[in-house]
């Protein structure tokens, strides 16, 4: 019997029952959708489509997905990236991305790293070259899924 994702309702339906996939919105503060509204495109509030999003696998379809080879700890096998929404990084390639693409940038993301962690609810972080640089220099997530000081936009 498939178990529901973490303890996190769908803020487009409603469902408490995010089985398998859950869509974690890497701009908005805390926005999740189920695999249905993902793919329907649903926007409420502030959050807007075009958000970029970070799949994330519970621990049955990571099973599936991975059939038999080594299986990640973490909740997702590759990585959005929050400020221009390009998919499919590994966590190194991530890290670079960011420091090659956005390390001037400001816009108030979620890192994609700590929110792969399993029961992770990381704040919003208004520089995440920096905060890659500091929490997963080599892409390999470090400590709690916490911002350092002063980097969250709360």
């Amino acid at each position: 019997m498939a178990s529901p994702h973490w303890d996190v309702n769908c803020d487009g339906c409603g469902s408490t029952s995010l089985i398998h996939y859950r869509y974690k919105c890497l701009r908005c503060a805390d926005y999740d959708l189920c695999k249905v509204c993902h793919l329907r495109g649903v926007e409420t509030g502030t959050h807007k489509q075009q958000h970029p999003f970070q799949c994330l696998l519970d621990r049955e379809a990571r099973e599936l997905h991975f059939a038999g080879e080594p299986m990640p700890e973490l909740c997702a096998d590759s990585f959005t990236c929050p400020v221009c929404g390009d998919m499919g990084h590994s966590s190194a390639d991530l890290v670079g991305h960011v420091a090659n693409q956005h390390r001037m940038d400001r816009t108030p993301v979620i890192c994609p790293l700590c929110v792969a962690q399993p029961s992770a609810h990381p704040n919003r972080l208004t520089n995440l070259a920096n905060h890659l640089t500091i929490m997963h220099p080599t892409g390999i997530v470090r400590g709690p899924s916490s911002s350092p000081p002063g980097d969250d936009d709360d």
